[in-house]
């Protein structure tokens, strides 16, 4: 197998621009495999955000242990996949599964900020009472 990719390396550095025709050409299985985890590993990564959605809503502390910071990252980044899905590539279906992704991440950006908005509520009711 590292034979194989020593080989396929080489041969990259040797094409320069033109790699991808060189995959397209010649290692056809290798693009269909590719397009095909890529597809499916960012069609069902959608699901796995569920669980951090979850955990913001239930937290009875604010949801402390989620970075709005990162998460709001993560959105601008899939936003930008999706500009770049459509407007360079032109592929409307990476930019709806990349839409689904930027959805959820903006779901646990709102999630943790209505639970920190709670959270705070809560604490000021304390202090009050």
């Amino acid at each position: 197998m590292l034979a194989y990719l020593e080989s396929v390396f080489q041969t990259l550095s040797e094409f320069g621009p033109s790699w991808q025709a060189y995959f397209e050409e010649h290692q056809k299985w290798l693009v269909s495999a590719v397009f095909a985890s890529f597809t499916f590993v960012n069609s069902i990564r959608i699901f796995a955000y569920i669980p951090q959605i979850l955990k913001a809503v239930r937290d009875d502390n604010g949801a402390t242990a989620v970075s709005c910071r990162t998460w709001g990252l993560f959105l601008l980044s899939h936003l930008t996949t999706i500009a770049y899905s459509v407007v360079c590539l032109g592929d409307l279906v990476m930019a709806a599964i990349f839409f689904g992704n930027a959805f959820a991440c903006l779901a646990i950006v709102a999630a943790t900020l209505l639970s920190r908005r709670r959270y705070g509520k809560g604490q000021l009711s304390r202090a009050s009472a």
